[in-house]
């Protein structure tokens, strides 16, 4: 019998570990969703220097040779995004964490769970299929491809098969996910930025927030303060959570960075006010040698 259970007690170990790490594992959801982002969005301008559409919007200059560079370059992000099943890449391993984090409940699921791991899965999917049509245009593509005569046992290929037609179907497919991929994309940061608002007793990700206040301010086009309006009601309250955590790790001076924030924010917070005379005092006394990074 306790060989029988044991599997269950170990699973159970791992979902209790889990779960006391689920704070941990959600700021570092937000950080790697952070770098995709940015590592797409060059992605994108390099699908950009190589599109361009005809009039009746039937093809793209992927087929042309002189847009070989940018068009290698696409199939190599890809690759480094996706990965293989033996290294997988970094939108692979956020599907897979988005899984752990926000695993398939049944019913009693939070819809906003659902949708983030629905679309961190869709955007997976979506960029596999990517990846492979663009191999396609890489491998087949070429004049060679198109204009070489059959051997004589496939004369009458050219009769049954449309080689030109077909490639030019793949090249405006990879034109669709492209703009499919892009969609998801915002879709899912939109929906990131949904869920701060229950998440703001994560204090390492309201730390992450403040760390990557460039990255936040870029894809949401809000400032932090507004951010933290949402999560907290009044901004301040954010900045004197990063304080205290800060605080606590014995990071003085980035402590005092915040709360000094939060009162130009609040100059009536007590908190702040309290913590900045603290902090001064402190950092003074020990020449600013101890929490100063």
């Amino acid at each position: 019998m306790s060989a029988f259970l044991q599997p269950a007690f170990r699973s159970t170990l791992r979902v209790n570990w889990f779960e006391r790490q689920r704070d941990f594992f959600v700021r570092q959801f937000f950080a790697d969703f952070f770098n995709l982002m940015l590592s797409f969005q060059e992605l994108y301008r390099s699908y950009c220097i190589c599109r361009t559409t005809r009039r009746d919007g039937s093809s793209c200059c992927l087929l042309v040779s002189s847009e070989q560079h940018e068009q290698c370059s696409i199939w190599d992000q890809l690759a480094v995004l996706v990965g293989t099943e033996m290294e997988k890449g970094p939108l692979w391993l956020l599907k897979d964490l988005g899984q752990q984090i926000w695993p398939d409940g049944g019913p009693t699921q939070k819809i906003e769970d659902s949708l983030i791991e629905w679309l961190v899965s869709s955007i997976f999917h979506e960029a596999v299929k990517l990846k492979e049509d663009v191999h396609i245009l890489n491998s087949y593509s070429s004049a060679a491809f198109w204009s070489g005569s059959p051997t004589r046992h496939f004369g009458h290929l050219p009769q049954i098969m449309d080689r030109k037609g077909l490639i030019q179907r793949v090249a405006v497919d990879v034109m669709r996910q492209m703009e499919q991929l892009a969609l998801l994309f915002g879709q899912a940061s939109n929906m990131l930025r949904t869920l701060l608002p229950t998440l703001s007793g994560n204090i390492l990700l309201v730390r992450f927030l403040v760390e990557r206040e460039d990255i936040v301010e870029e894809l949401w086009s809000e400032s932090l303060c507004s951010v933290f309006q949402d999560m907290f009601d009044q901004a301040s309250q954010g900045f004197c959570a990063a304080g205290r955590s800060y605080m606590s790790g014995q990071w003085h001076t980035r402590a005092l960075i915040m709360y000094r924030r939060a009162l130009e924010l609040d100059c009536g917070c007590a908190e702040a006010a309290a913590k900045v005379d603290e902090l001064q005092l402190l950092i003074q006394q020990t020449g600013g040698c101890l929490g100063a990074a």
